[in-house]
């Protein structure tokens, strides 16, 4: 645990610095300095997990009731690791592009920068925790550092109202957490996951049933799932765009982490488990997709393609989950696979869209999508990353996103020995996958066409220019 001590130690030097009386330069510097080293330290702890090691644990004694608290880094915590705080180092990079305005103003931007390393602490805690307050702590230390980097315009009403309602949410959400965490405990008598693995896995039951659907409650809300996705377009649409991206990408990506855990921690999963998360999320990857075709702005288009693509990974976590409890390794493997796959892939291409929606909105103070138009002549490189990203969300090959759903679909339509009926729901999911598939690259042309394409639709807008390297190398 040396390392993985080490970069906690780190990154709350690091924040501690960025609030210190400095140049607003200084502490972008001292944030992102601090991150990379962070980086460092991780990977150093992961990457030997990945590659087959043993997984890193480590024990901190304390008083009743908490008892020991327990840390464990797996090769599942460590996968989600390894590209979780780069994403957040590139975030801090193309912040300082993105927040130049404020660089010479009285604002204090260190704030800024130490809340994104909070971000990254919260990453570190949640996925090494092996005790259900630790877990705990990384999720509300996330959900805070989120909503402050969400309300940095606090001075706009609409961005204070935004704020509120994610912490309003992502709070509800907690609330779910810890009464499911209350019931494992009371039957456990012990705050280890552990320790709930091995209630869960021994007494099937109304109560486990009851403690699935809370955590699904939670995690739903913590990474957007309709119908838990409210928060997510106004929360989007406010927030500088690389805390969107951070949010969209990374952030949220916490829930679905949870999700696959605990379902692991279930050991075999109740047939229904499966099934009733094959349905809960092609019905948020449905809703989310057909949000994104009647939207302006274009921040809130990307926004609502979140929960289309949490919900596509969702099938293929329920896929693996009716593996578990059929007993089919195959299903089992390709079902996680494809979901995680899925879940780095969104990682990518949604953070590179919204790195590319910031630079529209930096160039023209807008993301009207009504309001633009011709901008692949004057930011040819913004043009090209938002095509690129949109290429790879709408899943077309070869790039990633066509990927990790092939996968999906490989689970699918798979070959095992399984019922008529199963087949039946399996085909009609992935014809809805693809139905999906096909309105999503609907809405992604139609917003790069209006944006970037034509000639400009509203005189008021002024012709922009390329952004700076700060934002664009991101």
């Amino acid at each position: 645990m040396t390392a993985l001590n080490a970069a906690v130690f780190v990154l709350l030097l690091g924040a501690a610095a960025c609030l210190l009386p400095m140049r607003n330069a200084v502490h972008a510097g001292v944030g992102i300095l601090s991150q990379l080293m962070a980086v460092a330290l991780v990977w150093a702890a992961a990457i030997p997990i990945l590659a087959g090691g043993a997984p890193v644990v480590g024990e901190l004694a304390w008083a009743y009731p908490v008892g020991t608290l327990k840390v464990r880094l797996d090769a599942l915590g460590a996968f989600f690791l390894v590209w979780s705080l780069p994403m957040t180092v590139l975030g801090g990079i193309y912040a300082v592009g993105y927040l130049r305005p404020y660089f010479k103003s009285t604002r204090h931007v260190g704030l800024h920068y130490a809340l994104l390393n909070l971000t990254s602490l919260s990453f570190v805690l949640v996925y090494t925790a092996d005790h259900a307050l630790i877990f705990l702590l990384g999720w509300e230390t996330a959900a805070l550092a989120a909503w402050l980097l969400v309300i940095w315009d606090y001075t706009n009403q609409k961005v204070r109202f935004a704020g509120f309602n994610y912490l309003v949410s992502t709070h509800i959400g907690l609330i779910f957490l810890v009464a499911a965490f209350m019931i494992l405990y009371t039957h456990s008598g012990s705050w280890d996951l552990g320790s709930f693995g091995q209630w869960l896995q021994n007494n099937a039951g109304a109560e486990r049933n009851l403690v699935f659907l809370l955590l699904i409650a939670s995690f739903g809300l913590k990474s957007a799932f309709f119908p838990f996705h409210s928060w997510l377009p106004r929360a989007h649409a406010a927030a500088p765009a690389h805390v969107s991206a951070l949010m969209s990408g990374v952030i949220h990506k916490a829930g679905l982490y949870a999700l696959v855990r605990f379902v692991f921690l279930i050991g075999r999963p109740d047939e229904w488990m499966g099934w009733f998360l094959i349905g809960f999320s092609a019905l948020s990857a449905l809703i989310g997709a057909l949000y994104t075709v009647g939207q302006r702005d274009l921040k809130r288009l990307l926004g609502y393609s979140s929960t289309e693509n949490v919900g596509i990974a969702g099938i293929g976590f329920g896929v693996g989950c009716l593996g578990l409890s059929w007993g089919n390794a195959p299903l089992v493997a390709i079902g996680f696979a494809g979901g995680l796959l899925h879940v780095l892939n969104h990682a990518f291409f949604k953070c590179q869209l919204f790195y590319a929606a910031g630079a529209v909105y930096q160039a023209t103070h807008t993301v009207d999508m009504e309001k633009l138009g011709g901008l692949s002549r004057l930011m040819p490189w913004t043009s090209l990353s938002f095509i690129l990203g949109g290429v790879a969300i709408a899943a077309m090959p070869p790039l990633n996103g066509f990927t990790s759903e092939f996968v999906i679909y490989s689970g699918l339509f798979t070959s095992a020995p399984i019922g008529v009926w199963a087949k039946v729901a399996f085909c009609a999911t992935g014809a809805l996958l693809a139905f999906v598939g096909a309105v999503s690259a609907l809405s992604i042309t139609r917003a790069f066409g209006v944006v970037f394409l034509g000639t400009p639709r509203d005189r008021s807008v002024s012709p922009p220019t390329e952004v700076s390297r700060w934002m664009l190398a991101p």
